[in-house]
This record gives structure tokens, sequence and C-alpha cells, in this order.
């Protein structure tokens, strides 16, 4: 654990860095009040600190009051060190913010005493913390299940009664272009036409709603990521404008994973679209295959915290980025902010990650671009593991 020693006498400095680093503590030392103030403003601080009372520029009691008034999250443990015994001095410290008062010259097996009592409590605050966020991911989790096995059996249900409706629509369209097609009137029959490959585009629209629901892994096997991604690059850039520059990096020797070849494609397609579109059709799409060790995140779309190591695909670019609002809708059905879309294209994404212990992180900041990683477990024995 970190300590911050703010001690301005540089004999009484060093003697505590040495006592603590023998306790076991990674002591952070500055000579006045001011620069102890300036280093608690940087990211992840110590949260126990040991302070002299008398310290030029700005005093450890000035420095408590200062820390107590602007403190955000929870405090930190505050040891003050002074001369001053008097019990109005004492007094003064304690309503000044700290916590423990040690008069000088003080006793080595006071102070060790007094340190653990902070670290206690700094360890039962950070305890806390986490099982706050623990739980506040797993409501998270619950929540994001609920809501999407609601949407898969909305969209399901609609799925199969469409499917039926489209059958017979189609059905009785071609019957009628068999049947009549030489005898009725040549502009019936162009409607006839028309009219049946709206219904094949309503069709394809179906088994996208049912990608979502059901996944689609029909020909599922064991494949090399890197392998699959270069077989169908070529598809990829052939889908892209002139504009947009594709960097593909692919590495070897990488354990199989377990999916359906063409779902690989599927997937490939629709993220290298969405960068294209992000982008509006300018820019650079980076596909990369390799191994992600340790990896230690909370997967998008079901919320389940990652660890360990996985074969990752991962699609970025240099586009828009996504605010916070949408990254909570991006796996649903029919959510899109484009304005011609139809927003299947993550939900169906969502249906075939979704399996298998497969996840996705989303990485992106606005102006800068979005990342997608999909992650996925080896054939082999599993070394990850999801909480």
């Amino acid at each position: 654990m970190k300590i911050l020693i703010a001690e301005d006498d540089t004999s009484s400095r060093m003697i505590l860095e040495t006592a603590v680093r023998k306790w076991g503590y990674e002591p952070v030392s500055v000579e006045d009040g001011e620069s102890a103030w300036e280093l608690l403003q940087q990211e992840n601080p110590p949260e126990l600190l040991l302070l002299d009372w008398e310290m030029p520029n700005l005093s450890g009691v000035e420095l408590c009051r200062r820390i107590r008034e602007n403190e955000k999250n929870d405090p930190s443990f505050i040891i003050l060190l002074t001369s001053r015994s008097t019990t109005e001095d004492i007094v003064t410290g304690l309503q000044a913010g700290s916590n423990e008062y040690i008069a000088k010259p003080f006793d080595k097996a006071e102070l060790q005493a007094r340190l653990q009592v902070g670290k206690r409590m700094l360890e039962l605050q950070q305890n806390r913390r986490k099982a706050e966020k623990y739980k506040e991911r797993l409501q998270r989790e619950l929540h994001h299940t609920r809501k999407m096995e609601a949407l898969g059996q909305i969209t399901g249900a609609i799925a199969h009664d469409f499917n039926n409706i489209l059958g017979i629509v189609m059905g009785y369209t071609n019957m009628a272009i068999d049947r009549y097609g030489d005898e009725a009137p040549e502009k019936m029959v162009e409607y006839l036409h028309t009219s049946l490959k709206s219904s094949e585009r309503a069709k394809e629209l179906v088994a996208k709603m049912l990608v979502f629901t059901e996944g689609g892994d029909k020909e599922i096997k064991p494949i090399l990521l890197n392998e699959q991604v270069e077989i169908n690059i070529e598809r990829i850039y052939a889908e892209m404008p002139d504009n947009i520059q594709i960097d593909c990096n692919c590495s070897d020797n990488l354990p199989t994973i377990l999916l359906d070849p063409n779902k690989l494609r599927q997937m490939l397609l629709i993220l290298c679209e969405n960068a294209r579109d992000a982008m509006d059709g300018k820019g650079v799409i980076k596909i990369s295959v390799g191994l992600s060790k340790d990896v230690e995140g909370e997967c998008s779309d079901c919320h389940k915290t990652l660890e360990g190591d996985w074969v990752e695909l991962s699609v970025a670019d240099t586009g828009t980025g996504m605010r916070e609002e949408e990254l909570e809708h991006l796996f649903e059905p029919f959510y899109t902010t484009k304005e011609f879309a139809k927003g299947m294209g993550m939900a169906m994404l969502h249906g075939i990650i979704n399996r298998s212990g497969r996840h996705s992180i989303i990485e992106t900041q606005l102006g800068k671009g979005t990342k997608v990683r999909l992650l996925f477990p080896f054939t082999s024995k599993l070394i990850q593991k999801v909480k």
C-alpha cells in the first residue's frame, strides 16, 4: 500500500521512509504541503497520509482541511505528526480532519500500530467499493439479460409469423407468374416480379431477425481465425469505397476456435460496414487477429466480467465514436442512428457472439473512433475465466 509522507525536515523524512518501507508500505515523499496537495490531485494517489503539522507553504492542518473539503470518494486516512501536544492542539488537528494524532518524538511501535489501523480502515473501504461495483455489475447483467430475452422472444415470434405470411405471398406470386405469365399484360407481370423482389428483401430481414434470436451457427467447427479472416479479406476490400484504407494484421500460431465460417464472414462485413459508415466513407479500418493474454474487462454485451487469455478479432475505425446512450442500446434489434439503416447489424452480431462463451468489448471515444473486440474461447483446454 502506498503512503504519502509530507515532511519538510530531511532527516525526519528519511527516518519515516525507512521505517514504513520496512513495514511493507510504499512511501511517496514530498517536502511541503503544496507539493502533497498537487500529488493528491494525480490519478490513483495514496490514501494513507502521514503529514507533518509544521510545513512551509501549506501546513499539515491546512492540508487536512483542504483534503476533507474536496473529497468526492471514500476519505483518506490521515495521521498528523507534530511536536504540539496540548489538548487544544489535538482538538484542532482532529477537527481539521485528521484520523490520528502522534506527538514528536514518536515511538515507532505506536506509529506502526496506527498505520495498521489506517490500513485496515482503507481495506474495508476498498472491499465495500468492490462489493458495490460487483452488485452494480450483477444488476446491469440481470437487467440486460431480461431485456434481451424479452426482445428475443418478441423478435422471434414476429419473425416466424412474418415468415409464414411471406411464404404464402411469395408462393402465390410465383404461381401467378408461372400460370398467367404468358397471358397477363406485360406490366402486370412486371408488377408481380417487383412484388417478388420486395418479398425476397423482406425474407432477408426476417433471416437477420432469426440470427438475433437463434444465432444460426449451422456449420460450427474448429477453425483458425487468422486463416479465415485472410480468406475473407478480399471480399471486404470489394465492399469498401476507394477512400477507405484497410490494414489487416493476423498473427500466426493461434489455437483453433469453434465457429461457423459463414458467421465469421457475416461478422466481418457487419463490423466493416459499420466502420465505413462511421467514417462517412473516408478513413482507416484496422482488422487484427491475435492472442490476447491476461484480459481484464467487462463484456459490452452481456456485462460479465472477463479474465484470462482469448483469441481476439478486432475491427477499429477512425470515425466519430459513440455516445454512452448509443452503447446502451447498441445490440438491440432495429436500433440505429443511421437515416436509412434497419438496425439489424449489431443485433445479428449479438446473436452470433452471445453463445458458446464468446464475448465482445467495445472501446470508443467521441471524435476519435471505435474499436470492437470479439473474444473467442479456445477449443483446447480453456484458461480464460468468466465471472
